[in-house]
């Protein structure tokens, strides 16, 4: 298990998950130690996470509960809230739970998450669960003012969920049940807590930070460390935009032209399925982006290269690399040929085009009957002219590397390509003998 799912030439990071068919407490203790946490009905570890339209690094933590005392602020809360009653029992899916789980999914925005409780604790068609799951009940009365669910292992316990009411959102319940956790933990006579994770910037699950004893998982050596020793700097995410944002600034000054940082959200869908190879997806979580007037989407991207066995920049257009280098400055200049060469092309493929229409006039074909657009996912012959004839439609692209003309004709249905020619003149002549056409067929 620990699968890297991103393929070759890709940032190495850790993305995994398995349905797990029994989970005794031994079992789950050695899943937790190895920063595996309960995702709905499955168990997963993954370094990177795209969460409220930001992409962000993982940081797995828990609590060591030797000698483990709350601070004063904690102690502070546990008092304001000493009239409510705690109730801990056995995992039991009810109507009232299932309506605060709703509740809890639209205010975190989580499409992906399973649509039910019942969905998030178990398999579907599957009514026994692998893990021992508790849930912590925190009552006003016999009202149900928020409730939390824990996994139990033999030295450890997880937290998974934690659901409130909101009419008692003054009084910190999500907070309170994690400390409530805790003292049960160490009731329990437990030697860890994990309270699952944290980000590597800022975001809502900050006050987990605030915990004593605090360790967190390095990614880097898969060992656990004290929070104190941690450099946040140093995350896949942080690293990522370091480097990008280098070659941001040097791309900005010698181009004069800008040049994003996209949040790739597509990216953590084809990591999963692992479907790079054909989705055209840049395969990292980041990236930056040039567009061209004429609607050509230039990315980098900063990756682990296997074969070079070290992190490289790369220059993309669609899935083909136009350059590859370890040197933010050198990517920025070849980013900066690529924009001269995309421009040169279009003026002289425009140049050409424009005499082609000339040469058409001379055959009797008005120039309104054509259109020109680009096509960004061709490096060459981008600017196309289009050409209604009377039945069949044609395109022409002028091609700067080979000197060429093609033509094409097209019926909605499919298209062929007739040929290609080395002068407008040649090219304006095939096009008038295919205006009146209404076949494909090349038998003239």
């Amino acid at each position: 298990m620990g699968v890297d799912r991103t393929g070759s030439g890709t940032m190495a990071m850790t993305f995994d998950y398995f349905m797990p068919v029994e989970c005794t407490g031994s079992t789950l203790d050695e899943y937790l130690e190895e920063a595996w946490f309960r995702d709905g009905p499955m168990m997963s570890r993954y370094e990177m996470i795209y969460f409220r339209e930001h992409v962000y690094s993982i940081v797995p933590i828990r609590v060591t509960l030797e000698n483990f005392t709350f601070s004063k602020t904690q102690r502070k809360l546990i008092r304001k809230n000493k009239d409510f009653n705690v109730k801990i029992q056995p995992l039991e899916i009810t109507d009232e739970k299932e309506r605060m789980y709703a509740e809890h999914k639209g205010r975190f925005q989580s499409p992906n998450s399973p649509t039910t409780l019942k969905n998030y604790f178990l398999e579907e068609g599957n009514d026994e669960s692998p893990f021992e799951t508790w849930e912590l009940q925190i009552l006003d009365g016999n009202h149900l003012a928020a409730i939390s669910f824990i996994d139990i292992g033999e030295e450890s316990i997880c937290s998974i969920l934690a659901l409130f009411d909101p009419k008692y959102s003054k009084q910190s319940l999500g907070i309170t049940s994690m400390l409530f956790e805790i003292e049960y933990a160490q009731m329990s006579n437990k030697k860890y807590y994990y309270p699952g994770y944290v980000l590597d910037e800022d975001s809502v699950f900050d006050y987990k930070k605030r915990l004593n004893n605090l360790q967190y998982f390095s990614w880097n050596d898969f060992t656990w460390r004290a929070w104190k020793h941690i450099e946040e700097e140093t995350t896949t995410n942080l690293l990522l935009r370091s480097k990008l944002d280098e070659v941001q600034k040097i791309s900005e000054e010698i181009t004069e032209s800008e040049v994003d940082v996209v949040q790739n959200e597509a990216f953590f869908y084809n990591v999963w399925h692992n479907t790079f190879d054909v989705s055209g997806i840049v395969p990292s979580p980041l990236f930056l982006e040039w567009e061209s007037p004429w609607f050509h989407q230039i990315t980098i991207d900063y990756a682990f290269d296997h074969e070079m066995e070290s992190y490289m920049f790369t220059l993309r257009h669609h899935q083909s690399d136009l350059a590859v280098s370890e040197d933010a400055m050198e990517i920025a200049h070849a980013l900066k040929k690529c924009q001269m060469r995309i421009r040169n092309s279009a003026i002289i493929q425009q140049q050409n085009l424009y005499s082609l229409e000339s040469q058409l006039l001379n055959e009797g074909i008005q120039t309104d009957l054509t259109k020109m657009f680009s096509n960004g996912n061709k490096f060459d012959g981008f600017i196309e002219l289009a050409i209604e004839g009377r039945h069949l439609t044609m395109y022409i692209s002028y091609y700067v590397e080979q000197k060429l003309f093609t033509l094409q004709a097209s019926n909605d249905l499919r298209d062929i390509t007739v040929d290609s020619f080395a002068t407008a003149r040649d090219c304006a002549k095939a096009i008038s003998e295919w205006f009146y056409r209404k076949t494909l067929s090349l038998v003239l």
